[in-house]
């Protein structure tokens, strides 16, 4: 054997012993820890920054007075031993806000064994108006291209209009030249400076002939109640007239006191009225008379066992409808009575004043020990039924077929408000330990998509206690209409409350969901094993005084 053959093989020998040390190495995985946002709190805000751990993304309301240049993030919370950008030290270790322009969203990335992109965005909405005398429908605003448009009568004079109000930029702070009072002559665009935060914006006013018209824009209708949307003229003499179909019947005028004007737009709610029942409905202004149009009222719907008086007992679970009964109401004792623990209970020794039954609502937060980890249960009652329990969390839907608009709910309640004691490590709820827990009563009307909310044609949101992303927010998309009574302190004695539901679009709902619980945040495990709320005689109301 040659030298050089004997030296190729030494240095082939070593290199193998090099390379299949390195595949060693390599082939040992790291762990995967995801990194996250977990706390961020801002100077300026409307409301409570929102966190979505699955997409990644942060979202500051900011109050319109708010300069996004320069907004103060006072503190910043990340996944334990995530690395972050140099930038963020001042705001994490709470020494100094960090300053950021979120006119466009802000861009980072978290890393630690795996690289997490997140990203940070405000959202601010400022009010604006401009109405003019005579001025028909609504104004139209184009924020990209600062142009608002305002229509006007055809017999008026465009050379000496009155502008009855405008408001251009963030409340309080803002400066306009020219003024409102100076604003006259709009025969061609006027030009208005508005100054805030020391940089000034140019804005084009528009006002437009157009012939007299009223037209009937929306018809959304109740049981007892319908609301109409009108483009009227804001001078004139508008308003609403109405009657029974095909019953000949002289037209009965809407009062005042019904009738909301904005602008050339009026809005009209009809009250008292009957149910399953055509109505024609005929707007006026001046002497301008619209298209008559017809609608027809909705039967009432009484929600099942919404006195609480129904329950039963089932290997040590209790449930809130009779045995052998469908189910409208869920609770999470599927989920806590593995533990031992019922957190929805019927009450016969603490009913509300002079209520004819014998059983209210008995929902108490607990804490729960499940497959041996102690996870904090809410006290809650809900449409809806529990789905499933994975270890420790639980699946739930919400929601139960509904199709008509109710105006409003009223619901006794009775409630102690404990201070939270319980809370899981990694605490995305916004709520610290040590502050005063909530209870709240809603109620949410919507068409939402089971195939996009996780849930079934029955109940169609899942509420999944694993995933932030699943959880219920007034804010999310489907939502029709909403109504909700916070509790941030203590209740003593049964009080009767009743709550509007604010209806924001005219879809027709497809589905409610009715949730009562002693502590709002009990999806993120955070809470106060001291809270109890009492409910009873709850009832969805479809007429308005």
């Amino acid at each position: 054997m040659s030298l050089h053959s004997t030296t190729y093989r030494f240095f082939a020998a070593v290199a193998a012993i090099i390379l299949s040390a390195s595949c060693i190495r390599n082939d040992i995985p790291y762990p995967v820890i995801e990194l996250a946002v977990t706390a961020i709190e801002a100077d300026g805000t409307a409301g409570a920054c929102r966190i979505d751990p699955i997409k990644h993304t942060v979202v500051i309301p900011l109050d319109e007075r708010t300069d996004i240049r320069n907004v103060k993030i006072t503190r910043i919370a990340f996944t334990e031993g995530a690395h972050y950008p140099a930038e963020f030290e001042c705001a994490a270790s709470g020494k100094e806000p960090l300053v950021l322009d979120l006119r466009a969203p802000k861009y980072f990335t978290l890393g630690l064994y795996q690289d997490y992109d997140w990203t940070i965005e405000a959202e601010q909405n400022i009010e604006r108006y401009f109405t003019v005398k005579g001025q028909i429908g609504a104004t139209e605003f184009d924020l990209g291209n600062r142009t608002a448009t305002a229509w006007i009568r055809d017999d008026y004079d465009l050379r000496n209009v009155t502008v009855e109000s405008l408001k251009l930029g963030p409340k309080e702070i803002s400066e306009m030249s020219p003024s409102q009072e100076e604003l006259s002559d709009f025969s061609s665009v006027r030009f208005v400076d508005v100054v805030f935060h020391g940089r000034s914006e140019q804005w084009n006013l528009y006002v437009l002939p157009r012939e007299l018209t009223v037209e009937i824009l929306d018809v959304m209708e109740g049981v007892n109640v319908a609301w109409i949307t009108v483009a009227g003229v804001s001078d004139a003499d508008t308003g609403l007239r109405y009657r029974r179909s095909g019953q000949q019947e002289e037209w009965s005028e809407a009062p005042a006191e019904w009738i909301h004007s904005n602008g050339g737009n009026i809005s009209v709610t009809l009250r008292h009225l009957q149910p399953e029942t055509t109505y024609e409905i005929m707007a006026y202004a001046d002497d301008n008379i619209s298209d008559v149009q017809t609608f027809t009222t909705s039967e009432k719907v009484i929600v099942p066992n919404c006195d609480f008086e129904q329950w039963h007992m089932r290997s040590s679970t209790w449930y809130p409808y009779p045995e052998g009964g469908v189910p409208f109401w869920g609770s999470g004792n599927d989920g806590s009575s593995i533990a031992g623990v019922n957190v929805s209970l019927p009450c016969e020794d603490d009913l509300r004043p002079g209520t004819n039954g014998k059983i209210s609502a008995h929902l108490v937060s607990a804490n729960a020990n499940v497959v041996g980890i102690k996870k904090f249960a809410a006290g809650n009652i809900y449409t809806g039924y529990y789905a499933q329990t994975i270890g420790a969390n639980g699946l739930v839907d919400f929601g139960r077929p509904f199709t008509v608009r109710p105006a409003a709910f009223r619901v006794w309640v009775k409630y102690r408000c404990g201070t939270v004691n319980s809370a899981p490590a990694t605490n995305r709820s916004g709520k610290e330990l040590g502050e005063p827990d909530e209870g709240i009563v809603y109620v949410a009307l919507g068409d939402w998509d089971p195939s996009i909310f996780g849930g079934s044609e029955t109940s169609p949101i899942r509420i999944d206690t694993r995933d932030i992303s699943t959880f219920f927010s007034p804010q999310k998309d489907g939502i029709i209409g909403y109504g909700e009574k916070l509790f941030t302190s203590s209740c003593d004695d049964w009080t009767l409350f009743e709550v509007p539901i604010e209806y924001r679009s005219a879809r027709k709902p497809t589905h409610i969901i009715i949730v009562c619980t002693s502590s709002r945040l009990g999806d993120y495990f955070v809470g106060s094993d001291e809270s109890e709320m009492w409910v009873d005689d709850f009832e969805l109301l479809y007429d308005l005084d």
